[in-house]
């Protein structure tokens, strides 16, 4: 654990930061080439795209985080500002508001809106992942005290690497996807499929989460998590009835 990487002119640069912005570089580099691919897009206009994607994305997860943690920043509004102190961003949050700012682009720009998000399926798993190594830096999402093998020293105690178990979510995410590249899917599948799988493993992920249960023997983080995944799982099984059939082989002229 180190979330101060190291003093630049005695300006603490955060762990969380510095990951967060390779999460954004990686992110945008492979969305570019992605979206040329499959949509022929202008990577400059994808750049464009990605950058006000990033802006939005940043402001509504910061949003989310404040309605979460609201009693905390009641007693000090300013900190709202200071997120390079607590690195305080809801995922879901971030999702919805890029989102919103991508469909506005693709009905300027008169392109598929399920393609688009498509063509950002990767890049965004991606850059969650490199995230996660921030965040295990930074010590955000700390796990519950344990006695595994693995554990990781963080706050006097060993505790589970519960960010480097979304990592490996995160990596899974994306061998599932590459497994769909040939697949013929209708435009939004890969999007959801890879929301519905980073829910999923967020929501199990969070068992070993030290936060606070709301309902039951639940936490908040897996009720929206639960949330994003019945929503992006029934998404699927409306597009999977509109998904374009396989082509058949064809056959062979009998002589």
């Amino acid at each position: 654990m180190r979330p101060v990487l190291y003093d630049l002119w005695g300006v603490p640069i955060s762990a969380f930061g510095v990951f967060l912005l390779l999460a954004f570089f990686a992110a945008i580099s492979v969305a570019r080439r992605s979206a040329r691919q499959r949509l022929g897009a202008d990577p400059n206009w994808v750049l464009d795209l990605s950058l006000y994607a990033i802006i939005a994305g940043i402001v509504g997860g910061r949003i989310g985080y404040i309605l979460v943690n609201i009693g905390q920043f009641s007693k000090t509004p300013v900190s709202v500002l200071t997120i390079w102190r607590d690195g305080g961003l809801v995922f879901y949050g971030a999702v919805a508001a890029a989102l919103l700012l991508v469909r506005a682009s693709a009905r300027r720009k008169q392109v598929s809106f399920g393609a688009l998000v498509d063509a950002f399926a990767a890049p965004m798993v991606l850059g969650f992942g490199i995230a996660m190594i921030g965040a295990l830096l930074h010590g955000l999402l700390v796990g519950k005290a344990t006695g595994v093998p693995w554990a990781v020293e963080m706050f006097l105690d060993r505790r589970h690497p519960t960010q480097l178990y979304l990592l490996a979510a995160s990596v899974a995410t994306l061998i599932v996807l590459r497994a769909q590249r040939d697949r013929r899917l209708a435009d939004g599948t890969l999007f959801s499929l890879a929301l519905l799988m980073l829910s999923v493993g967020r929501f199990v992920v969070d068992f070993f989460v030290e936060a606070p249960q709301v309902a039951g023997f639940v936490t908040a983080g897996q009720l929206a998590s639960g949330a994003v995944a019945v929503v992006t799982l029934l998404t699927l099984l409306v597009l999977s009835r509109g998904t374009p059939p396989e082509e058949e082989p064809a056959a062979e002229a009998s002589g």
